[in-house]
């Protein structure tokens, strides 16, 4: 069980990273998988749960009031990728080291970008936003892919960054300010 210190910093992580989402960033540049991640090893039980999604919510609701991008036709396939990416966390991230971190970032974000960018998901028709949708076809399903590629390349440099610096921050505050090493 961490203790309350620990936990103290680990909501201040979350909360920065979730503040960060208001900047200006490049597209899909965001702390959302390290946020996941991070919080599938910091808390314990429903509140590995509760942290992240609080967050996550409620900066897509300041994103919404601010400049209307909170929350679109895909925000449950995100939410549901963003479910999974916890999941993923917690079975591999068990101890806090690179090469768990570094792989838990790799799956989660593969991951999320194949069901976020699955075409079969996604109306044929126009949207409300007035893109078209992809054929419901393994033709679709593969130029919804293609289309991604760019997207993807930025989220997976973000999550390298964002995931890589919360853990980092955490492990150092742990070793320096609270004498602690991380299990």
């Amino acid at each position: 069980m961490k203790n309350k210190q620990h936990i103290i910093l680990a909501l201040l992580l979350v909360i920065v990273a979730a503040l960060s989402r208001l900047v200006d960033h490049p597209m899909n540049f965001t702390p959302i998988t390290g946020i996941a991640l991070f919080s599938a090893f910091a808390f314990e039980g429903k509140w590995k749960l509760i942290v992240p999604f609080s967050a996550i919510l409620l900066s897509d609701i300041a994103l919404e009031l601010s400049q209307g991008i909170g929350f679109h036709n895909g925000t449950i396939l995100v939410y549901t990728g963003f479910a999974l990416m916890i999941g993923l966390g917690y079975l591999i991230i068990k101890k806090a080291n690179l090469l768990n971190v570094a792989l838990a970032t790799l799956a989660a974000s593969t991951l999320f970008f194949l069901l976020t960018n699955f075409a079969l998901f996604y109306p044929e028709a126009t949207t409300a936003n007035g893109l078209m949708g992809y054929p419901h076809t393994m033709t679709g399903v593969i130029a919804s892919y293609t289309a991604g590629i760019p997207f993807f390349k930025n989220m997976l440099i973000g999550d390298l960054i964002f995931t890589g610096a919360i853990f980092s921050v955490y492990s150092l505050a742990n070793r320096f300010i609270l004498n602690k090493s991380l299990a």
